[in-house]
């Protein structure tokens, strides 16, 4: 078991801030993905968004889960216990403010129509996924080396770990898709 480290005002306020992000961007990954499926052609690529866009879902609701506890009890929440308790989160007794998030990932104003030209391929809609998974990474690293508790570390390695898995499996298609090696254009 962990030893609960009590957090500091402003490092609780930080961590509010960040599962805010978090939050916006996993809602705006499920649109996103959502999206991809019902406009991609390719049937494996629409199967892969469609797995992505529930498990966006998914990680919205283990977010929520620590948003509470951290928000209630200054705590963070296993990420196990989090998904198995996800579904008892009272949504309405969150309190969001209507700050601008500094990082979007899925640009909420656009739908995947909008992003990807259509007229591309189903290669464009997996780059975009790509590059959105590559920063959701880069984000959840970047938390992680900036706090000492270790329950958020095991949350935020979660994500990671979630967020590489995405990363590979849209980077997989790709490959599958155009035969070549995926690069970062």
């Amino acid at each position: 078991m962990s030893a609960v480290i009590l957090m500091s005002m402003p490092e609780l306020e930080s961590a509010l801030a960040v599962l805010r992000l978090a939050i916006h961007n996993e809602i705006a990954g499920q649109r996103f993905y959502n999206d991809a499926s019902f406009y991609c052609i390719d049937p494996w690529a629409k199967d892969i968004f469609s797995n992505l866009a529930q498990e966006e879902e998914a990680h919205t609701q283990l977010l929520l889960v620590e948003y509470e506890a951290l928000e209630t009890r200054g705590q963070w929440v296993d990420p196990t216990k989090a998904l198995e308790s996800a579904s008892m989160v009272d949504i309405t007794r969150l309190t969001f403010f209507d700050d601008e998030p500094a990082t979007e990932l899925f640009p909420p104003q656009r739908s995947m129509g909008d992003t990807v030209d259509r007229r591309a391929d189903d290669l464009a809609a997996l780059a975009f996924g790509i590059r959105m998974e590559q920063e959701a990474i880069d984000l959840y690293e970047r938390e992680r080396a900036s706090i000492q508790d270790p329950a958020a570390q095991k949350a935020y390695r979660f994500l990671v770990e979630e967020e590489i898995r995405h990363f590979h499996q849209l980077r997989e298609q790709w490959e599958r898709l155009s035969g070549s090696p995926f690069s970062e254009i």
